[in-house]
């Protein structure tokens, strides 16, 4: 029988490391919290492993110590519910540039855009909330450092116009402060001759298409554009 059938809670004490390398990418039991104490360390994710981690029911993530995500890529996948909550002492590391993506746990499909938490978040408090219908919202007074600060990852799922609400996971368009990734094979057209919009980082695995129909292209708040 499952022992965890009616939810459990893990605690992390001082001094020890918990890592889930052996769990293949997927929490599957009915974890409701874990609370990682000071001077302790919870590892998410398989080294080297490009699949990301999933909590397979809601969970609070409560980190007063350190938190570090040890893949190569992929996301952390949270369904709706969930808290990912890091106290003052509390740190989130990451070697590569992570995000949290929402997901629906009926369909597996993500809701709305991804999370970004960058590579490391310390120095404060920070606190991701995502509600019953799987809308997220963050607060907090930690620096965010590594392609966070705060925004969120617009992920293309076709090739399009940055505008078409079509193009993204979740069927929203990008606003406000934000990040894009395009993947490998997809095409993402900013059409015109400037982007007023505040894109803070964009990862091209694809192909970013500027100016379409302007000799000249202008971003009205300058960017971080990587090409992988």
């Amino acid at each position: 029988a499952d022992i965890c059938s009616g939810g459990c809670g893990i605690e992390v004490i001082s001094g020890v490391t918990l890592s889930t390398a052996g769990l293949n990418g997927a929490l599957n039991f009915d974890i409701t919290s874990i609370t990682v104490a000071t001077g302790a360390t919870f590892q998410l994710g398989t080294p080297g492993a490009s699949t990301g981690f999933k909590f397979s029911s809601a969970v609070t993530l409560s980190i007063s110590g350190q938190m570090s995500f040890v893949g190569s890529g992929g996301y952390i996948r949270l369904p709706p519910g969930s808290d990912f909550n890091i106290t003052a002492g509390g740190a989130f590391s990451s070697a590569i540039s992570v995000s949290i993506e929402i997901f629906d746990l009926l369909t597996g499909l993500a809701i709305g855009p991804l999370q970004t938490l960058g590579t490391l978040i310390s120095g404060g408090t920070f606190t991701l909330s995502v509600s019953a219908s799987g809308s997220a919202t963050t607060a907090g007074t930690a620096t965010i450092s590594g392609g966070g600060s705060g925004s969120v990852t617009f992920l293309a799922t076709k090739s399009g116009e940055l505008t078409d609400a079509t193009v993204w996971s979740g069927g929203l368009a990008p606003s406000g402060n934000f990040s894009l990734s395009i993947p490998a094979g997809i095409t993402i057209t900013i059409s015109g001759g400037t982007l007023s919009l505040q894109m803070l980082r964009c990862d091209v695995y694809g192909t970013l298409a500027l100016g379409s129909g302007s000799d000249t292209f202008t971003f009205a708040f300058p960017p971080t554009i990587i090409v992988r």
